[in-house]
C-alpha cells in the first residue's frame, strides 16, 4: 500500500517558511510506514498506513525552490528520496527522530505533474516514521562538497540547509572550576521533540550533527530558524557524558533579529577517583567506510563524553589518534590507544595496544587457532576482546548454541577461545537481553577461562551510536589523563578488574568477610534493582525505589557476609545493576542491532568485575 497525496498548490498562496523563506508544506503530518511484514517492533500499530510515501504536487514557480526537509524517525534500512525519477539522497539510517535536508538539482522541478517518493527495496522489516515535508526557497544554502566531504559521501548528499538567521551562542564550563569544557550540546524542537537542523559545519573544533553539536573547548556558534510568521520553540541540553550532570535551557526565535547567549555550567555528579574511563571500540567512516565520522569529529566526541582512554579499532587497519589529536588540541583530555578491530569470518576480536610501524593481523585466516596466533603475534598485542559475541556475521556466530555449549563453557568443533576479554554490553550492538552475553561471561569464567568483562559503543557515527555510551572502567591512576599509563591500563584487563558501565556503574570488593556492592550513577539515570550473583547464580535481587535510585553519585551500597551468602574459597561473585533507559535526544539508546523479539525496553545497567574468594 502506497500512501498518495496529490496536491494542487497553484490554487493556494505561499506560506512563510519557519526556517526564514517561503516555503510550501507537501506533506504536514508525520506518517507510519512499514514496508514488509512482519511489524518490525512492537510498539508500532499492526496495521501501518502504507509501504512507501508518494506526494504529487504543481508549482506555479519551480525554478524558485532548491531545498527539501522532512523529519524522519527510526530508520533501519536503506530508504531511497526520488524527486521526478532522480533520486536527490537517502533518509539517513538513524533511530533518531530528526530533520533532514535535501538539495535539489536546478531544473528538476516543474510546474506540473511533480512526484515525491520516498521507498525502499530491501524486504527486511522496517517500521519508520516520515512526514513534514516541505520544499523551501532559494534562500537555502547548502554545505560541503559531495567529493570532499566524508560526511556528504557517507550519506549519499551534500547536507543541505535552508536560510537560517538567528545566531546562538553556546558555552559550557566546569561548576567548580569555571573552566571550558568539551561538551555535548543538544537541540531539539520542543513542539515535535525531534532533534533539529543547525546551521553550523564541522571543523577542528565542533562536530555538528542535526540537532548535535560536540565542542571541544565548550562553546559553538550556531544558527536556529524561526521568523516573525512561524516562529519556533527549542530546548538546548548540555553534558558531558556519564560523569556530568545535565543542564538545560529554552528559547524561542521569532525572527527578531536577537542573538542568543546561553551558557552552561556542569557539575560533574560521579566521582571516579583511581578510575580511568575506557572505549574499546571506536571507528569511523574515514578509514572504515561506514558510518558517518572523520577522525577529528571522533576525536572530539570523545572529548565531550569524557572518554579518557580511547582504543581505535578500525576495521583490519592500525590508525593512531595522537597525532591528530595533538594538532587539534584534544590531546590534554585523553590518552589514545592504537589497536585495531581483526574481522575474520569467525567472528571480530578487538586486538591492542599495536606497536607503531607493525602490520595488521591477516584477517581471512580460517581457524580459531590460526587467527589467535596471528593476533598475539602482533607486536604489542596483549589484549584480545571477543567483540559482539551473539550476532552474526558472515553466517557465524561465535556464542551461538551450535557453536558454544553454554553448560560446559566449552566450544564445539575442537575450537579454544584465547580471547582474553568479551562484550558484554555494545551500546551500539545491544542484544535484546541484556542478561545473555552476561550468562555466557559466566559460563566461561567457571569452566576456567580467564576473561574479561566490557562495555563499548561501537561508535562509527557522531550521533547514531554514542561514543563511550557503553564503557569500561578500570582501576589505573588518573590524575593527568593526557598520560594514562597504557602498561598498567593493560594489566587490568588482563586481571579482569574491567567493570562494564552503561549509565550505572557497579563496584564490588571483599574485604574482611563482606561483600561491598556500590552502584554509583548520574541524576538522569536511575536504579531499579541490584542482582547478587554467585558462580553465576542469581542469590539476591534487591528492589531500589526510583526516587532514591535517581539520586546523583551513589544510589546504593550494601554489605553481604560471605558466610550468609555461601560463598567460600575459590568462588567468584559479580553484582549487576539495572534501571530504566534514556529515551530522550540528549542521550538516546539505540534499539537492537540484531533483535530476537519485536519487544525492547530501553535499560541502563552496569556490571561489576568478576571478584573471587579468597
Amino acid at each position: 500500500m502506497t500512501i498518495r497525496i496529490l496536491l494542487l498548490l497553484v490554487l493556494f498562496p505561499f506560506l512563510r517558511s519557519s526556517f526564514g523563506g517561503d516555503f510550501v508544506a507537501l506533506e504536514k503530518r508525520f506518517l507510519h510506514i512499514r514496508n514488509a511484514e512482519p511489524r518490525e517492533w512492537a510498539k508500532f500499530p499492526e496495521e501501518a498506513q502504507g509501504r512507501q510515501l508518494s506526494v504529487s504536487f504543481d508549482l506555479e514557480d519551480p525554478d524558485e525552490f532548491s531545498v527539501l526537509t522532512l523529519r524522519q524517525k527510526g530508520t533501519k534500512q536503506k530508504w531511497d528520496v526520488i524527486l521526478n525519477d532522480t533520486k536527490v539522497g537517502n533518509l539517513l539510517r538513524d533511530h533518531n527522530h530528526l530533520e533532514s535536508g535535501f538539495a535539489i538539482p536546478a531544473g528538476l522541478l516543474k510546474a506540473e505533474g511533480n512526484r515525491i517518493e520516498i521507498s525502499t527495496t530491501s524486504e527486511n522489516p522496517d517500521d519508520i516514521r516520515i512526514g513534514d515535508l516541505k520544499l523551501h526557497r532559494k534562500t537555502a544554502k547548502l554545505v560541503g562538497e559531495e567529493e570532499a566531504n566524508a560526511l556528504s559521501q557517507a550519506r549519499g548528499y551534500p547536507r543541505a540547509l535552508p536560510e537560517m538567521s538567528t545566531i546562538i551562542r553556546l558555552t559550557a564550563t566546569e561548576e567548580e572550576s569555571g573552566a571550558p569544557l568539551p561538551c555535548r550540546f543538544t537541540i531539539i524542537d520542543t513542539d515535535t521533540g525531534g532533534l533539529v537542523l543547525v546551521g553550523a559545519e564541522s571543523n577542528d573544533r565542533i562536530a555538528v550533527r542535526d540537532g548535535v553539536v560536540y565542542s571541544l573547548d565548550g562553546s559553538a556558534s550556531i544558527r536556529l530558524a524561526g521568523d516573525a510568521s512561524h516562529p519556533r520553540s527549542y530546548r538546548v541540553f548540555c553534558g558531558r557524558g556519564f560523569e556530568y550532570g545535565i543542564e538545560e535551557a529554552d528559547i524561542y526565535v521569532d525572527g527578531s533579529g536577537k542573538t542568543f547567549d546561553l551558557k552552561f555550567s556542569l557539575r560533574r555528579e560521579v566521582e571516579t577517583p583511581g578510575l580511568v574511563a575506557c572505549d574499546p571500540h571506536l571507528h569511523t567512516y574515514e578509514f572504515d567506510r561506514h558510518g558517518d565520522c572523520t577522525l577529528v569529529e571522533r576525536l572530539i566526541s570523545i572529548a565531550g563524553e569524557g572518554v579518557e582512554l580511547p582504543i581505535s579499532t578500525a576495521h583490519d587497519k592500525h590508525i593512531e589518534y595522537a597525532a591528530e589529536a595533538d594538532r587539534i588540541g584534544a590531546s590534554q583530555w585523553f590518552t589514545p590507544i592504537p589497536g585495531c578491530e581483526v574481522t575474520t569470518h569467525l567472528g571480530h576480536f578487538n586486538t591492542f595496544p599495536i606497536q607503531p610501524g607493525a602490520a595488521p593481523a591477516q584477517h581471512k585466516l580460517r581457524t580459531w587457532e590460526q587467527i589467535f596466533k596471528n593476533i598475539f603475534d602482533t607486536p604489542g598485542v596483549r589484549v584480545c576482546i571477543l567483540n559482539h559475541g551473539r550476532d552474526i556475521h558472515r553466517g557465524f556466530t561465535p556464542l551461538h548454541p551450535n557453536q558454544f555449549d553454554r553448560e560446559s563453557g566449552t566450544f564445539k568443533n575442537g575450537r579454544i577461545l584465547r580471547a582474553n576479554a568479551m562484550e558484554l554490553i555494545n551500546s551500539g550492538a545491544q542484544q535484546t537481553d541484556p542478561m545473555q552475553l552476561v550468562g555466557d561471561w559466566f559460563s566461561l569464567l567457571k569452566s576456567g577461562h580467564s576473561i574479561a568483562g566490557i562495555g563499548s559503543s561501537d561508535s562509527h557515527t557522531v550521533n547514531f551510536a554514542i561514543a563511550g555510551q557503553a564503557r569500561t572502567y578500570l582501576p589505573c591512576p588518573d590524575g593527568d589523563v593526557s598520560s594514562i599509563p597504557v602498561g598498567l591500563a593493560v594489566e587490568t584487563f588482563l586481571k579482569g578488574e574491567t567493570m562494564v558501565c552503561f549509565g550505572l556503574l557497579s563496584q564490588l570488593e571483599i574485604e574482611s568477610g563482606e561483600a561491598k556492592v556500590s552502584v554509583l550513577g548520574p541524576s538522569w539515570t536511575r536504579l531499579s534493582e541490584v542482582r547478587l550473583f554467585l558462580n553465576g547464580e542469581e542469590i539476591r535481587t534487591i528492589d531500589v525505589p526510583l526516587d532514591s535510585g535517581g539520586v546523583p553519585g551513589r544510589k546504593f551500597s550494601q554489605s553481604f557476609s560471605l558466610e550468609e551468602i555461601g560463598a567460600s574459597a575459590g568462588d567468584f561473585l559479580c553484582a549487576v545493576a539495572k534501571g530504566p533507559g534514556i529515551t530522550a535526544s540528549w542521550w538516546p539508546m539505540m534499539p537492537p542491532y540484531q533483535p530476537d523479539s519485536p519487544s525492547y525496553e530501553p535499560f541502563v545497567m552496569g556490571i561489576s568485575q568478576a571478584v573471587w574468594v579468597e
